[in-house]
């Protein structure tokens, strides 16, 4: 039990019954399972989770009715052609290769679970060297997929072959992270109307223009020192989330000519503004998208880095508008939040009406949504807003 107690405060509020579940009829146990000379095998249903399988156990393996074999090692660490030697035995063979936790992402477990479900029509065998890594995914699909209490799945993910710490941490971060109770009902506005001026048919983009493209505005008098902090690269895919009028997207659409820009709003009209802003672009490289209100609308994994200026106060939803932008970014992503500090007693009276809460509560809410934050930026000029730099887990 010591190898796991740094783990435990992680998993506290799910033993205590947070994420209590109980037991789905139905759902099919674990048990010890034998396929020759193939290290710790166990079978649950049409799904045999096992270590390394010799090259004489295929044979058998196909002979166990199992059409598949799901490989999570790398090609160099066999010294004999594995996917040949499966493909010989007319079973189909796929690798997704991991190595280490820091490898261990979102789309390794969103693969992993998507094959194991159809395992109904095609038995399969996953795998790696000693069944560790096979634990981790396996817990990940045991909760998420089949509904199993985290704390029984835990001790079967252990009992299969789970012995890594960092594996078993990354896995419940991933649980963590996309965990609904069954029936969930729809997240609840934290602030309805916020938005409602923006909605209007009739906004009147030049009014804003004014309010928002004037020196007097602090992030606007300092777009070039934003700008470099977010050490943008040419290639790059960028969304700007809450563009308004489109400065900053237009900005970044000229220091990237062979990179790309969304610019993202959820008014129609500002919409229709940004799509006369693309026009004039030089490079012609800006998309103007029209957000939802609780989703970015962005396709999964098509972007690098998610810009959220002086509008994170303006997410009505923010859970939900953040798994969206979390799903659009591709592994290692980068999400940058710049906001109002709001402090009681400093604080301008604007920013007290106005943003609902301050730094440490946003940053609380981004990182339960899968981010870790890797800088609290200090940027010239910036007195007013703090600059906040995440990176998807």
């Amino acid at each position: 039990m010591q190898r796991h107690q740094n783990v435990l405060p992680m998993l506290a509020f799910c033993l205590l019954g947070v994420w209590r579940a109980d037991a789905n009829e139905g759902v099919p146990a674990i048990e010890n399972f034998k396929l020759g000379e193939t290290r710790n095998v166990h079978r649950c249903g049409n799904v045999f989770l096992a270590g390394q399988p010799s090259q004489r156990d295929l044979a058998r393996i196909k002979a166990h009715g199992i059409g598949r074999i799901v490989t999570l090692r790398q090609p160099d660490e066999l010294n004999w052609n594995q996917a040949a030697a499966v493909k010989a035995q007319g079973l189909e063979f796929i690798n997704v290769p991991f190595r280490a936790p820091s490898m261990l992402t979102d789309e390794v477990f969103d693969r992993i679970r998507g094959l194991l479900r159809e395992t109904a029509k095609t038995p399969t065998l996953l795998h790696c060297g000693s069944a560790n890594r096979v634990g981790a995914v396996w817990l990940a699909f045991r909760v998420l997929d089949q509904r199993v209490p985290l704390s029984t799945a835990l001790i079967e993910a252990r009992k299969i072959g789970l012995k890594t710490v960092a594996y078993e941490r990354r896995a419940t971060v991933y649980i963590r992270a996309r965990w609904k109770p069954a029936n969930t009902p729809p997240e609840q506005s934290v602030r309805p109307g916020i938005n409602k001026g923006f909605l209007d048919p009739n906004l009147d983009v030049q009014a804003w223009l004014a309010r928002f493209e004037v020196e007097s505005r602090e992030v606007y008098k300092n777009r070039r020192a934003v700008l470099g902090a977010l050490a943008l690269k040419d290639g790059m895919r960028v969304a700007d989330i809450g563009a308004g009028t489109g400065f900053f997207s237009a900005a970044m659409a000229q220091r990237m000519p062979q990179g790309w820009v969304y610019a993202v709003d959820i008014a129609p009209r500002f919409v229709e503004y940004l799509s006369q802003v693309a026009a004039n672009t030089k490079h012609r490289n800006m998309t103007p998208v029209l957000g939802g209100q609780n989703a970015v609308r962005l396709a999964p994994g098509s972007i690098d880095l998610a810009f959220v200026c002086d509008t994170y106060h303006h997410f009505e939803f923010p859970g939900e508008t953040l798994a969206s932008i979390r799903r659009a970014l591709r592994p290692q992503g980068t999400l940058v939040v710049i906001d109002f500090y709001r402090i009681e007693g400093k604080s301008r009276e604007f920013v007290m009406q106005h943003v609902r809460a301050g730094k440490s509560i946003f940053r609380a809410e981004i990182e339960a949504a899968g981010f870790a934050l890797a800088e609290d930026a200090e940027v010239e000029g910036l007195e007013e807003n703090y600059f906040l730099r995440f990176i998807k887990r």
